[in-house]
């Protein structure tokens, strides 16, 4: 199972970095989860491209900012060079170079990563202004324009030849991806280890230890499952710059490679925003989601304790009230084959299919039940029901003023497609279409 490349997209402000960055992630319409980033000014993107995936990300514009350029570009580019597989320097064919180009240039090639220019704006360059960016030093060039898509094809095949036989597309590999998330230190490396049975990641009592996203494969009862073990991720406010900011990002990229994702808990502190807010993360994106209550073993325990602790996990994540809890502990080993046993089953409930008719009955029995609210004379119908995706189930249904339909009444179908058919553990998505 090969590890989704991911590709930094670089450059000064406006030579089109952000036009190039949704050109790529939009064009093959495959965009498994794009969401803004760690900060205001970065965003990630899953693009699909001859069978495989990259993951583009969009750092922010590198520009003087009280004469403190080399300082930011140095911190910016070489947080990017910890992560990133590939480096993309965006220039503005229609201008000459720039001081700024050039530095950008010096410290991407200083990284020692595959580096490519791509030209942008192509469709405004005067003559001879185009060649003169040769003289950045960078290799491969490719002339591209975001605003008619000229070469992104061409920029697309100049990535993968620096990537070669990775990025195979999930649907492709054989197995489970799952991912093991959570915020600083509350034992997810040390999780990892107990899953794989040895000293796969290390293990600290310091707080963001694991930068990057480390990965192993097992077998289980016949199933391969891939396991990345992902930076702690903080709240977006706490996040702070250079390498701590796009170790973040790569989390978040993780997110968009896994099929099922384990939040991890810690059991002696709970209530926390940050776990809400990453289970959230993981909502939006349509992955399956366990809570793993980790530390078990270091709770005081009494006649209760598991079951008032349950009570009020389940009140704080009423948002993904179908996800499963189960309590670990990774030193002892505890509930790690129930973490297995549900990746499996969740996996399993993000195939499910519902038959047409099965799902036109469901849905008229509960809208003859309860119809769903008109306003001002315009009472919405819903006509025709359909499955019309997997990983998650998604569902379009048509109806006459579809803009009309309440979220209340979106979560009332939801719960009883739920009663009727075992979703645990993943999300669905209801979709209203206009007739």
């Amino acid at each position: 199972m090969a590890v989704t490349p991911l590709v930094a997209i670089l450059g000064r402000p406006n030579v089109g970095k952000s036009s190039l960055f949704n050109r790529l992630v939009g064009r093959r319409q495959a965009i498994t989860h794009e969401t803004a980033g760690t900060t205001r000014d970065a965003n990630y993107g899953t693009v699909e491209w001859g069978g495989r995936h990259i993951i583009m990300v969009d750092t922010a514009g590198l520009h003087k900012s009280a004469d403190k350029l080399e300082l930011k570009a140095i911190d910016q580019v070489g947080a990017v060079a910890d992560i990133a597989d590939v480096m993309v320097v965006v220039a503005d064919a229609g201008v000459m170079i720039t001081d700024e180009d050039r530095r950008v240039a010096r410290l991407a090639l200083k990284s020692g990563k595959p580096v490519i220019l791509a030209l942008n704006k192509i469709d405004t360059a005067g003559g001879g202004v185009a060649d003169s960016y040769e003289r950045l030093g960078i290799g491969t060039i490719v002339e591209t324009s975001a605003v008619h898509g000229r070469g992104t094809g061409d920029l697309l095949d100049a990535i993968y030849e620096q990537v070669p036989g990775a990025g195979q597309a999930p649907d492709a590999e054989k197995g489970i991806t799952l991912a093991v998330l959570g915020r600083p230190n509350v034992g997810k490396s040390s999780l990892l280890n107990a899953m794989v049975g040895k000293q796969q990641a290390i293990v600290s009592e310091t707080a963001g230890t694991t930068r990057d996203v480390g990965s192993a494969v097992i077998k289980y009862h016949g199933d391969a499952i891939r396991i990345l073990d992902t930076a702690g991720l903080r709240r977006r406010g706490k996040i702070e710059g250079g390498v701590e900011k796009y170790s973040a990002l790569r989390t978040l990229a993780a997110i968009a490679q896994a099929d099922v994702c384990a939040v991890v808990i810690d059991a002696t502190e709970l209530s926390v925003a940050g776990d809400q807010h990453i289970a959230g993360l993981v909502t939006e994106a349509g992955k399956g989601l366990i809570l793993v209550v980790n530390k078990w073993d270091a709770v005081e325990k009494e006649t209760g304790t598991q079951e008032r602790m349950t009570r009020k996990l389940m009140h704080d994540f009423a948002f993904a009230s179908w996800a499963p809890l189960i309590y670990t502990s990774a030193t002892q080993g505890l509930n790690i084959n129930k973490l297995f046993e549900l990746t499996r089953e969740i996996m399993h409930r993000r195939d499910t299919t519902v038959t047409t008719g099965e799902l036109n009955r469901a849905i008229t029995t509960m809208t003859t039940r309860q119809p769903p609210a008109g306003l001002k004379g315009k009472q919405p119908k819903i006509k025709y029901a359909t499955q019309t995706a997997t990983q998650p189930p998604t569902f379009t249904l048509f109806t006459s003023y579809a803009s009309l339909i309440h979220f209340s009444y979106q979560r009332y179908l939801e719960n009883g497609l739920r009663d009727s058919y075992d979703f645990t553990g993943t999300p669905i998505k209801i979709i209203f279409e206009g007739k």
